[in-house]
């Protein structure tokens, strides 16, 4: 039977007080706060986060699959790319999907279904959403940013997939289109009751009577929610109790992360779930969709490294509304470069993105980038290709005052790898304090600059949070 084999989140690290949006427009938002992305973070980013959280070096996934409904491409694939910075082999097969904020789940029952029909062994499912509301609009303070992923295999299951169910019919909620820039919606108690509430509320009844489960007997529900109020509606209507059974969905923590949001719940129900527990995670968009999952023995040892609280708790504020303007490009900023092209791309494909160096065969000295001559001992033609690691401290760092970019100043950092190799990279998501000889970093795979009409991405030094 297939199953969840490992999960993982990303959050952005800024948050943003709701109430300095009030102070923005003189409105009346829920209090809390929503995770916002930094000005190098997209849908894409965040994606390559979440899935790093899923990968080990024992065995890559056969299949990856990225749902999102704010991906940076409107057409080219993002999963592929994803793949590429993962580093995983090119025979994985790749998928996008989108349309819908319920594109997660709906990613999760096709991963199901590849392994129930034998097609893959072994799948990583990535969701990510990075959506804008219009300034002074009723969404503004309920989206937020953030990653999920789960990978799904049949061995060393922590939570056995048993049965899906779904609803499909027209129901205008939220929606945008090739020419709008911000996501539109019909907001109110007619859309969450006749909308939300209704289909999901039918797809997670539907899942429990085709196992002749009762309600109570429901341990989690992982659910997408417009609203904090719309889910307590859900748990009455199914005959729930919202305060035991009902996973807080995260547009109450960090705004609504759309595709990623029910994924996100999932996770967060994994973080406590004994096992036996009965778990439903459902997405919502034009109809619902619904898993039921059952905690195998195996999970309590194999939690995610990083549980949803850890990552809501490693957060900082926003000093502005109009920094967060500026960090998600509300505000028009400059941040062009040169354009990239395919041919420059393809030559170093494996050194910029697989992040590869090189690895003298005489004297194991690794250095980057890849190379014929070792920089130590002299070799030619005696290194290796190595692949580096993703975490390292700082050896020695600038601040550039000067260069054209989105933010300054802007620390530059020489980041010595562990295992090996040493990097130059921009230093991203920092506070002050964090740019310090030796202090530890990872690095993060980040928006550098668009050109020639392309967006182009790089490795970037991100402080341990």
């Amino acid at each position: 039977m297939p199953g969840i084999t490992a999960y993982g989140f990303y959050v952005p690290r800024h948050r943003l007080e709701r109430s300095k949006i009030a102070a923005g427009w003189g409105t009346s938002p829920p209090p809390g706060e929503i995770a916002v992305g930094n000005y190098d973070e997209d849908a894409l980013t965040m994606g390559v986060e979440a899935a790093g959280a899923c990968l080990d070096d024992k065995s890559a996934p056969d299949a990856l699959f990225f749902a999102s409904t704010s991906s940076p491409y409107a057409e080219k694939q993002v999963a592929s790319v994803i793949a590429t910075a993962c580093d995983l082999p090119r025979n994985t097969q790749t998928a996008d999907f989108g349309g819908s904020i319920r594109a997660g789940v709906s990613a999760l029952v096709a991963a199901a279904n590849a392994l129930r029909a034998a097609t893959r062994r072994d799948v990583l499912v990535v969701a990510s959403d990075c959506r804008l509301a219009a300034p002074e609009s009723d969404l503004e303070g309920v989206l937020g940013d953030a990653a999920a992923a789960v990978r799904v295999g049949s061995e060393d299951v922590l939570a056995d997939i048993v049965a899906v169910s779904h609803v499909s019919e027209e129901f205008t909620h939220f929606w945008r289109t090739g020419e709008q820039r911000f996501l539109q919606a019909l907001t109110g108690k007619f859309s969450n009751t006749y909308g939300y509430v209704r289909d999901v509320a039918e797809a997670v009844r539907d899942l429990l009577a085709g196992q002749g489960l009762e309600p109570a007997q429901l341990s989690k529900l992982a659910a997408y929610a417009p609203d904090a109020r719309a889910a307590v509606d859900l748990c009455k209507r199914l005959g729930l109790d919202p305060k035991t059974q009902l996973v807080a969905p995260p547009v109450a923590a960090i705004g609504s992360a759309g595709a990623a949001d029910a994924l996100l719940a999932l996770g967060a129900a994994l973080d406590t779930a004994s096992p036996g527990d009965w778990i439903v995670v459902a997405g919502y968009g034009e109809g619902a969709e619904a898993v039921l999952l059952r905690a195998t023995d195996a999970l309590p040892a194999h939690r995610a490294q990083r549980s949803w609280s850890a990552w809501l708790a490693a957060k900082s504020s926003l000093p502005s509304y109009q920094k967060y303007l500026k960090l998600r490009r509300i505000i028009a900023v400059d941040g062009g470069g040169e354009a990239i092209n395919n041919v420059l791309e393809h030559k170093e494909l494996k050194q910029d993105m697989r992040l590869y160096g090189s690895r003298c065969e005489d004297c194991g000295e690794v250095q980057y980038p890849m190379a014929r001559v070792c920089i130590r001992c002299g070799a030619r033609d005696r290194l290796a290709d190595h692949k580096l690691a993703k975490s390292g401290a700082i050896f020695t760092f600038t601040i550039d005052y000067l260069i054209a970019n989105v933010e300054l100043p802007l620390p530059m950092a020489v980041v010595d790898l562990d295992g090996g190799g040493r990097v130059y990279l921009q230093v991203t998501d920092f506070i002050e304090a964090e740019v310090e000889i030796g202090k530890p970093v990872v690095l993060t795979y980040r928006w550098l600059h668009d050109g020639g009409g392309n967006h182009n991405y790089y490795w970037k030094a991100r402080p341990v949070r």
